[in-house]
């Protein structure tokens, strides 16, 4: 009996544990709707470049964030440890929620309503609660639908956090939501790109400060030794704006780094084809690397 004929094969990742079909890479082409694989395979991606050994970034993965968007808030005891064993259940791979003490950022692709946004956790030594960034690509008539999308998301996120570590505090203060002027789609298809570039722009930003505080820290730690001081406890102890007026907070350099301007901006057809490099650098035998 003759067997039957193999399926589209598809494109196994060599840098980590990810597959993609063809009709993912076809999705690439303009004017079409990126695919959730596509999105994870990125977010993989960015944290296996610029974070791949730092637990303090986390890439959250869709089917997660789907279950954060999609569950319906509910505030029970019940209600938040089924919410955080369904997704705990699901974060056996990635295990990025597992330790919420120590994330510094997280990265949440959200879909609702038809469309793709970027929420980011930002959560900082020297600020008492956390804060919620969002980014969406479409302020305009998506903006209240979607807002409430991530919202719902938000508050899931932090229910589970509490859930696996008893020390988070969580408050009514906790689920400040700020909604970010960034670069706009002109089209109804490129919502799912733009996360993508959101993702990369502050990805690398944020690898950036990261390298300069290391250094800087050691740097701290070597005059230290040679001025027979002690050490710091830690860098944020000389960086820390936490003291500044709440007014003032819009000048904060640590502020001005979450701003996505439209300079900053990759367009979506060249963010398209960097994509597509990346995924077949990323799956190919040789050892080229894509670059933007």
């Amino acid at each position: 009996m003759p067997s039957s004929p193999a399926g589209p094969q598809r494109l196994q990742c060599r840098l980590f544990p990810f597959t993609l079909s063809p009709s993912d890479v076809e999705a690439l082409q303009p004017n079409e709707w990126v695919t959730d694989d596509v999105i994870d395979f990125y977010y993989r991606y960015l944290k296996h470049k610029y974070f791949r050994d730092n637990k303090k970034y986390v890439y959250i993965p869709v089917n997660i964030a789907n279950l954060l968007t999609e569950r319906p808030i509910d505030s029970s005891t019940k209600g938040i440890a089924d919410m955080a064993g369904d997704a705990n259940a699901l974060d056996m791979k990635t295990q990025c929620l597992r330790k919420p003490r120590a994330i510094r950022v997280a990265f949440l692709p959200i879909f609702g309503d038809g469309h793709w946004s970027l929420l980011v956790y930002r959560n900082q030594r020297h600020r008492p609660l956390p804060e919620f960034l969002h980014f969406n690509s479409y302020l305009g008539s998506t903006r209240e639908n979607h807002t409430q999308c991530a919202r719902t998301a938000l508050i899931n996120l932090l229910y589970v956090f509490r859930h696996n570590d008893a020390s988070m505090a969580i408050s009514k203060e906790s689920y400040k939501l700020v909604v970010k002027n960034c670069p706009q789609q002109n089209n109804g298809n490129d919502c799912g790109v733009f996360v993508c570039i959101y993702a990369y722009v502050l990805s690398a930003r944020l690898a950036k400060e990261d390298s300069q505080s290391s250094g800087l820290h050691s740097l701290v730690k070597r005059i230290s030794a040679l001025s027979n001081s002690p050490p710091l406890s830690r860098l944020s102890d000389t960086l820390s704006f936490s003291s500044r007026a709440p007014q003032k907070d819009q000048t904060d350099p640590d502020d001005l780094a979450w701003k996505i301007k439209d300079k900053d901006a990759i367009h979506p057809d060249m963010m398209r084809e960097y994509l597509l490099k990346v995924i077949y650098s990323a799956t190919s035998s040789n050892s080229g690397s894509a670059s933007l």
